[in-house]
């Protein structure tokens, strides 16, 4: 989504990224790894799943962008190692499943008092423009190819993952889909989509009359994107030994 492009430098500024900091951005999102590479000094590690995300990352971006293929459940830095790990709704297209592993690697592999940010679609639309967004988000649920994880799943996870000091931050952008994006999520569940993310989808047999619910909710109303919510947590204190008296 290149027209939310400053939606992504807010995302970096409320974080507060430094220029001596390293980074690890998970995902695909080409355009947030090179905003948060102008931000630092040395390169950013982007991991993602396979070798086609690895190389639409190197054709886009600049030579501070370091993509590494891997399952996020076992990524391969050393412990205490980031100072910030960025998530610009990465994890909302991780399975469920996958989301307790990712965040026990992130707290693993960011220092002592290093964040974890991530930015997750809300489900809570304030106008009909924004349901258009929903509507679409949700068709692409049903075909496997995103998940709408819950505000309290993820806190749960976080928590699980034995993190600290974790917030919450409704974020309302109020950015409007242009036309020409609005045409291309018209195609996305129309073509079922053979390979995406690197899983194989198919549209279920029950969603034509989702598709068209929404193309005709679209050309009444438009499309935006729905509000955010921004998760960020502190790693947990380390404790190097326990003295027994």
């Amino acid at each position: 989504m290149p027209y939310a492009v400053y939606d992504r430098d807010a995302f970096v500024t409320r974080t507060g990224l430094g220029p001596d900091m390293n980074v690890l951005n998970i995902g695909q999102d080409h355009i947030m790894a090179g905003q948060v590479a102008r931000s630092v000094e040395t390169a950013v590690a982007v991991a993602v799943l396979d070798k086609w995300q690895a190389q639409g990352i190197r054709s886009t971006s600049t030579n501070k962008v370091a993509p590494v293929v891997t399952k996020y459940s076992h990524l391969p830095f050393k412990g205490n190692c980031f100072d910030i790990i960025f998530s610009y709704h990465a994890v909302n297209y991780i399975q469920p499943g996958v989301v307790p592993g990712l965040l026990r690697e992130a707290n693993r592999t960011l220092k002592e008092n290093g964040r974890f940010a991530s930015m997750v679609w809300s489900q809570k639309p304030t106008n009909k423009a924004q349901s258009s967004h929903l509507m679409l988000l949700g068709i692409l649920e049903k075909m496997g190819i995103l998940y709408l994880h819950k505000f309290d799943e993820i806190s749960r996870w976080l928590e699980g993952a034995r993190f600290e000091e974790i917030t919450m931050e409704l974020v309302s952008r109020n950015i409007t889909v242009p036309d020409n994006w609005v045409r291309t999520h018209l195609k996305w569940p129309e073509s079922g989509m053979d390979k995406y993310s690197g899983k194989k989808v198919t549209v279920p047999p029950d969603i034509d009359k989702a598709i068209e619910d929404y193309k005709t909710h679209v050309k009444e109303y438009g499309e935006e994107l729905l509000p955010s919510i921004q998760f960020t947590a502190r790693r947990s204190k380390v404790l190097s030994s326990i003295d027994i008296l």
